[in-house]
């Protein structure tokens, strides 16, 4: 018998000799019997019942303990064989649509019986269904828990599970058609590049240039994203082109592999920012931004969810005017993405590289190299002053012999050095670029938002560069975006820029575009 029964025993012997004790008083014959309260009795019953109440309260608690003793003696065997090392990889689990890790915790419907859970700590006996779904989904959660791409599998959205394999692929992209008329001479007709703008003798636009239209559908996507878990992270292959080559080709934009915080191939630079991207219809972009993509070694340490660091060996691909340049040593990239406060988000890069030029000329051949250099800072900041989604951004770009890596620079021409005719010395361009850009959603809940971006490009030349040579682009473009379901988006853009050369002279252009996407 236990103490809490035994105690219990005793009140209720205790009452019954009060109880007895309380009618012999009843019938005594005697005058202090007579002058005694009749409600007596009743206080007496009240506190029979009130020990049988006790009775009954102790052993309900009684039984909860006994339940909750149970309860925690089963959570611990799980949460042992949890802990457990497993020598497998994840076998059995697939890539969630959402591609989050997979929930390994056990409810109170699925909890594991005594029985299972001793099969499943015991290693000499063949493992059960249970055990094996354990062992899994531990991997898989240990695997995706320190993984930095965990960001880009909240939107794995439509992956389906390859049959018989543990990897899951999505395809995606999107088809865009786009109506572009230009009201001014352009050297290319389905896009908007500042630098082409013709630019006469007299500062006019250049009338001999006739401007265009065009309706295109070579600006539309396509990729394929295939994603594995293992018990060394996930294993992504990305791969992504457009139709805008020459003569509407296929074209690659991406194609790299990623473990991890290690990525291998040609995608963004590191020295891109393309959470501070403007919105845009036009498909060239803007001129002031860093844009190119290459092939390219990086490495991603994880220091924490507020700060993204990245270092990266990548093409060099060196572009000089008047001789051929020479891919010899890396571009070396180092770049920190920060948000210091809840609305803004900061990214800062450095870029050191080697220019090299093989110069060919009646004197022989040789090489020339110079060392150039590049920085950036670029960043979004939630401004709700309007409309809580609506933000600014921004770039500002500064640094020698970095012309491949600024947008309209890289569209027209060579603009990393240029190779003196006199000396035959190679000479860099100093490069100043930048933009600033506002984002509003209008009112309504009609998913319309509109953008408003100007960006500059100055270039300092040599001295020796002839006076047609680019000195300074200026662009500006306001559009309307509308996006009635989620697939598809709607926009119309109006664009005007301004290019100046280096004898003063300098030409306007300006540009309507429409177009239609639907993502899939």
């Amino acid at each position: 018998m236990t103490s809490a029964t035994r105690c219990v025993a005793a009140l209720l012997l205790a009452s019954t000799i009060c109880v007895n004790a309380a009618q012999s008083k009843q019938t005594d014959p005697s005058p202090e019997a007579d002058a005694s309260p009749p409600a007596q009795t009743m206080d007496l019953s009240e506190v029979i019942a009130l020990l049988q109440q006790q009775q009954k309260d102790l052993s309900e608690q009684k039984e909860l303990l006994q339940a909750q003793s149970l309860e925690i003696a089963g959570l611990k065997q799980e949460l042992d064989i949890l802990r457990a090392p497993t020598p497998t990889a994840a076998k059995t689990i697939a890539v969630t649509p959402a591609e989050e890790p997979p929930d390994t915790t056990i409810t109170p419907t699925q909890r594991l019986t005594p029985e299972q859970l001793a099969v499943a700590s015991d290693t000499s006996q063949p493992k059960t269904q249970e055990q094996k779904k354990i062992e899994t989904g531990k991997s898989v959660a240990k695997a995706q828990a320190d993984d930095p791409t965990r960001a880009m599998l909240e939107d794995f959205i439509g992956g389906w599970r390859l049959p018989g394999t543990d990897a899951a692929l999505r395809i995606g992209g999107y088809v865009k058609a786009s109506v572009v008329n230009s009201f001014d001479g352009l050297e290319i007709k389905d896009r908007f590049i500042v630098g082409s703008i013709p630019v006469g003798d007299d500062g006019d636009d250049g009338d001999d240039v006739e401007a265009q239209s065009s309706i295109t559908a070579s600006q539309s996507r396509l990729n394929f994203d295939l994603r594995e878990p293992t018990d060394v992270g996930i294993l992504r292959a990305f791969i992504e082109g457009d139709f805008a080559g020459d003569g509407e080709t296929f074209r690659l934009r991406h194609a790299f592999g990623q473990r991890g915080q290690v990525l291998a191939g040609k995608t963004w630079s590191a020295f891109v920012d393309t959470q501070a991207s403007p919105e845009e219809v036009d498909f060239e972009g803007l001129n002031g931004r860093i844009n190119v993509r290459q092939s390219q070694v990086r490495i991603m340490p994880n220091l924490g969810k507020e700060y993204e660091f990245q270092f990266s060996m990548e093409d060099p691909n060196p572009q000089v005017q008047n001789a051929q340049g020479v891919s010899k040593a890396p571009d070396i990239i180092a770049s920190a993405r920060f948000q210091p406060h809840p609305r803004l988000h900061v990214k800062l890069g450095l870029l050191g590289r080697q220019i090299r030029a093989q110069l060919n000329s009646s004197e022989g051949t040789g090489i020339e190299k110079q060392y150039a250099w590049g920085s950036t800072i670029s960043g979004r900041f939630a401004t709700p002053m309007l409309d809580e989604r609506d933000s600014l951004l921004f770039q500002f770009n500064a640094g020698d012999g970095i012309g491949r890596y600024v947008n309209d620079l890289s569209s027209v021409g060579s603009f990393d050095g240029i190779i003196d005719p006199e000396t035959g010395e190679l000479k860099l361009f100093d490069i100043l670029a930048g933009y600033v850009s506002f984002q509003h959603w209008w009112p309504g809940g009609r998913n319309m938002r509109s953008n408003f971006t100007f960006g500059v490009v100055e270039v300092d030349n040599p001295d020796f560069v002839s006076g047609d040579a680019y000195k300074r682009t200026l662009r500006f473009s306001s559009n309307l975006m509308w996006t009635p379901t989620p697939r598809i988006d709607l926009g119309a853009e109006y664009l005007w820029g301004n290019r100046k050369n280096e004898d003063g002279n300098n030409g306007d252009a300006t540009q309507v575009q429409v177009a239609a996407r639907y993502r899939f």
